[in-house]
């Protein structure tokens, strides 16, 4: 399991998916206000995820981490940055995942076989499988990628 855990607004539900398939606690309804996202952050300390700067600059007057992701930046970009800001860990491991819906952690049943302990979903390593470790791959490229340029640079 890793142990940072995130909050992640209405307008971030794909992203949300990403960081639980990476086995990632990841809070996410497209129903929470911005007042309830603040409260669960501070109670459960949680770092908030947003397109919204209001609600971020709410959350740093709280002294509540938060991370803001700007509209002009695609899946890729996000996972590559908030790897970088908070050291997260860009390869998959369904032993490690949770559930993409719920956020419940996931039970291995067979050697290619999952299920969610709290909704009962259940997963596997079908073909879809090929398209995370792509959309991964590319991500930590990008980070090798703009590290490089920073060396370059300076």
């Amino acid at each position: 399991m890793q142990s940072q855990k995130f909050i992640v607004d209405a307008m971030l539900g794909k992203l949300a998916r990403w960081l639980r398939i990476l086995g990632y606690d990841t809070l996410y309804s497209n129903n929470y206000e911005d007042w309830k996202i603040l409260k669960i952050a501070e109670e459960t300390k949680r770092v908030i995820i947003t397109r919204d700067r209001g609600l971020c600059i709410r959350a740093r007057k709280k002294n509540l981490e938060c991370f803001l992701v700007y509209s002009s930046e695609d899946l890729i970009d996000i996972l590559a940055k908030l790897s970088k800001k908070y050291k997260i860990d860009l390869n998959a491991d369904p032993n490690f995942s949770r559930c993409t819906e719920c956020n419940g952690v996931l039970e291995k049943i067979d050697d290619n076989k999952w299920k969610c302990t709290k909704c009962g979903k259940e997963y596997w390593k079908g073909s879809h499988w090929r398209t995370i470790e792509n959309t991964l791959i590319k991500a930590r490229s990008k980070i090798k990628n703009n590290e490089s340029r920073a060396i370059s640079s300076s």
